[in-house]
C-alpha cells in the first residue's frame, strides 16, 4: 500500500494552526516528535519529504557535517519543489532537551565513538523550519505545510536526547547512505548490531519506530538493512526495486 498516496494524512492541528510570523515561544517538541520521521546523516537530502510529505508531516534532520551555512545554501540552491520557507526559529539546547540529557553509551561502542575525529564537524546548531506548498501546486503535490527540524549533531545522540528522553519514537526512521568508512560516519548505522540500531531498538522499550526506509544514491537498496525487525516490504520508492520502506508489524496505524 503506498504510503505516499493511499494513506495520507491532514496537516494536524499543531502545526496548522501555527502562525509564520508568530512562532510559539515554546518550541512544540512533543508535537515535534510525534509521527515524525527522524534522518540521521541526512545531508541535505530531500526524498523523504518528496516521497514521504502527507504521510508525515514532521521531519527531523540530524547531520554534524553540513553546518549552517551549508543549510542555509541548499535552501537557497536546491530549495524544497513547490515550498516556500515559512517561518524559522534557531533552536537552542534547552528547546530540543529541556529536561537535560545524560547520554548512554554501552562499553562496546565506547571505542568507536573516541575515535570519531570531530575536526570535520561543523558548529552544533538547531533550526526550526516550517514550509507552506506554493499556490500554483495542488494536493497532488504533497501536504499544505510540513515541519522541518533540522539538527547539526551527531545522529544517535541527538536521537536518544529527543526521543529517549521524551520516552516517544518517530513513526519512520530514515537510512539512507549513512556514509560510513570513507564517509567519515564514526558508526555504521546500517549494521543492526550497531550503535544506532541498539539505541533504537533496545534503550526505549517497545517505542520503536514503525516503518524503517533504507536506501542510497543508486537502485540497489533492495532488503531492509535490520531484517529481523523489518520484515515487511511496504513499498519502493525512486526506483522500481531499490530503495524501500520496511514495516515492523501489520498492527494498524
Amino acid at each position: 500500500m503506498p504510503l505516499r498516496l493511499d494513506q495520507r494524512q491532514e496537516v494536524p492541528s499543531w502545526l496548522s494552526a501555527i502562525i509564520p510570523d508568530a512562532l510559539p515561544q515554546t518550541f512544540p517538541l512533543r508535537e515535534v516528535l510525534t509521527r515524525s520521521l527522524y534522518y540521521p546523516s541526512c545531508g541535505v537530502d530531500g526524498r523523504p519529504v518528496q516521497f514521504l510529505g502527507g504521510f508525515v508531516h514532521s521531519f527531523v534532520y540530524v547531520d554534524y557535517g553540513v553546518g549552517e551555512t551549508g543549510l542555509d545554501e541548499a535552501l537557497e540552491i536546491l530549495p524544497f519543489h513547490g515550498y516556500r520557507l515559512s517561518a524559522t526559529k534557531a533552536l537552542t539546547e534547552r528547546d530540543l532537551a529541556p529536561d537535560g540529557w545524560m547520554p548512554r553509551m554501552p562499553e562496546r561502542f565506547r571505542g568507536a565513538v573516541q575515535s570519531l575525529d570531530r575536526g570535520f564537524a561543523a558548529p552544533p546548531f538547531g533550526r526550526w523550519l516550517i514550509f507552506d506548498r506554493q499556490p500554483a501546486f495542488g494536493e497532488d503535490h504533497g501536504p499544505g505545510r510540513f515541519s522541518l527540524v533540522y539538527v547539526g549533531g551527531d545522529g544517535v545522540a541527538t536521537y536518544q536526547a529527543l526521543y529517549l528522553q521524551q520516552k516517544v519514537a518517530p513513526l519512520v526512521l530514515a537510512i539512507i547512505q549513512p556514509g560510513h568508512g570513507f564517509g567519515l560516519n564514526y558508526t555504521n548505522f546500517e549494521d543492526p548490531q550497531g550503535f544506532l540500531a541498539d539505541t533504537v531498538l533496545r534503550m526505549n522499550g517497545d517505542r520503536i519506530p514503525e516503518y524503517l526506509v533504507c536506501g542510497g544514491a543508486g537502485s540497489d537498496y533492495h532488503e531492509a538493512f535490520w531484517p529481523a525487525d523489518y520484515p515487511e516490504l511496504v513499498e519502493y520508492f525512486q526506483f522500481p526495486s531499490g530503495n524501500g520502506i520496511w514495516r515492523r508489524s501489520r498492527s494498524p496505524q
